[in-house]
C-alpha cells in the first residue's frame, strides 16, 4: 500500500528528472481494492494530496476533486492484467520515444532493474482503451515490467513507486545507449 505523500514525490522526482514536462505522465499505485492516481492537467509542484484521484478498477471514481489522468484506463488495464504490479509510472521520456519510432524491442543489457528486453508497443492514441488494451497485453506477454508506446512514452511497473520509477530510469538510460 502507498501514502497519498509517495504518490506526489514520486510525481515530482519524476519532473525533477527530466522523465516529463509540463504536466505530462502520471503516477499511480494499488491502494487495496482501490487505485490512487495524479489527476489530469495539475502542475506535480502545486499538487496536493487532496487532488490525487481514487478509482475503482473498473476505471469508476470513487474519491477525489479533480479528474483523473487521462491515461487512467492505462493503469486500470495493467493493474487488471499485471498480477505484480502494485505501482504504475509513465514518462515522456525523450530517448525511448526517439528509440521506438524505428524498433520494436529495446536491449536491457547492463539494466538490472529490467526484466528482460522492453517490447515497443505500436501507435494507439493517447488516453484509449486501445493503448491501454495493447501496453498490458504486452506487459503479460514478454512478462516485462515495462512497455514504450510508440510515439509517447515509457510505462514502469514495479512493486513499489520507487522500483516503478527506477524501472523507468532504466529504459531511458537503456533507450540512450542504444541510440549512441
Amino acid at each position: 500500500m502507498c501514502s497519498h505523500a509517495e504518490v506526489i514525490a514520486t510525481a515530482r522526482r519524476m519532473h525533477g528528472l527530466g522523465l516529463v514536462t509540463g504536466t505530462f505522465g502520471n503516477v499511480s499505485c494499488r491502494l487495496g481494492d482501490a487505485i490512487l492516481i495524479t489527476p489530469s492537467g495539475l502542475g506535480y509542484e502545486a499538487m496536493t494530496p487532496e487532488d490525487l484521484v481514487r478509482l475503482g478498477m473498473p476505471g469508476d471514481v470513487l474519491g477525489g476533486v479533480r479528474a483523473p489522468s487521462s491515461e487512467f484506463r492505462l493503469h486500470v488495464a495493467i493493474y487488471e492484467c499485471v498480477e505484480a504490479a502494485d505501482a504504475i509510472v509513465h514518462t515522456h521520456s525523450v530517448s525511448a520515444v526517439r528509440f521506438a519510432e524505428s524498433e520494436a524491442v529495446l536491449p536491457a543489457h547492463n539494466e538490472r532493474t529490467l526484466r528482460g528486453p522492453i517490447p515497443v508497443s505500436p501507435f494507439a492514441p493517447p488516453g484509449t482503451q486501445e493503448l491501454a488494451d495493447r501496453a498490458a497485453a504486452l506487459l503479460v506477454k514478454r512478462g516485462s515490467n515495462a512497455v514504450i508506446l510508440q510515439d509517447h512514452g515509457v510505462v514502469g511497473v514495479g512493486s513499489n513507486l520507487e522500483e516503478a520509477l527506477a524501472v523507468c530510469r532504466a529504459v531511458e538510460r537503456a533507450a540512450t545507449r542504444a541510440l549512441a
